[in-house]
């Protein structure tokens, strides 16, 4: 049972991982104005919304392997096989968080800056920003780490070294 409980928790992790911090929202609901959904699709072809979200998942695999030995590597090749193959559900659910989120008028907007030569760059290079910014979070979560385990090692706290056996 454990293995199936950490199973579970790995797959939830590189999603949540791999996707930006969020509130708990009801179940994707399609978008009911078609000329919004339209806008929408429009504006996750343009940004590569969901490619950015499947390159996420495909950069954490490799931390989730390495932190979860006792995981079979086949679930791990399934499970990207699965993300890269229903991508058209993750699009339905992005999509319906952007039309909870913006109107019509704001998604054409948006569509207008992404066509802008500082929106195409920033579409260039928002794949490069994301890995960055994920070792960078990592990196600054190993500072805070540290910083912790010295504090409590200080306070006589002694923390057991992690075991990939678990």
């Amino acid at each position: 049972m454990k293995a199936k409980q950490s199973l579970a928790l790995s797959a939830a992790l590189i999603v949540s991982v791999s996707a930006a911090p969020r509130a708990q929202t009801p179940a994707a609901a399609p978008v009911r104005d078609s000329t919004k959904q339209l806008l929408i699709h429009e504006l996750l072809t343009l940004t590569r919304a969901v490619d950015l979200a499947v390159a996420s998942m495909e950069a954490a695999v490799p931390v989730q392997k390495a932190s979860n030995p006792r995981i079979p590597a086949i679930f791990w090749d399934r499970f990207l096989t699965q993300a890269r193959s229903r991508r058209g559900e993750l699009e339905t659910v992005i999509a319906a968080v952007y039309d909870r989120h913006l109107s019509s008028d704001e998604l054409r907007q948006l569509i207008a800056f992404y066509r802008t030569p500082v929106g195409k760059k920033v579409i260039a290079e928002m794949p490069i920003i994301v890995q960055e910014s994920m070792q960078a979070g990592s990196a600054w979560g190993a500072q805070i780490g540290t910083s912790v385990a010295a504090q409590l090692a200080n306070e006589g706290i002694r923390i057991p070294p992690q075991s990939h056996d678990q």
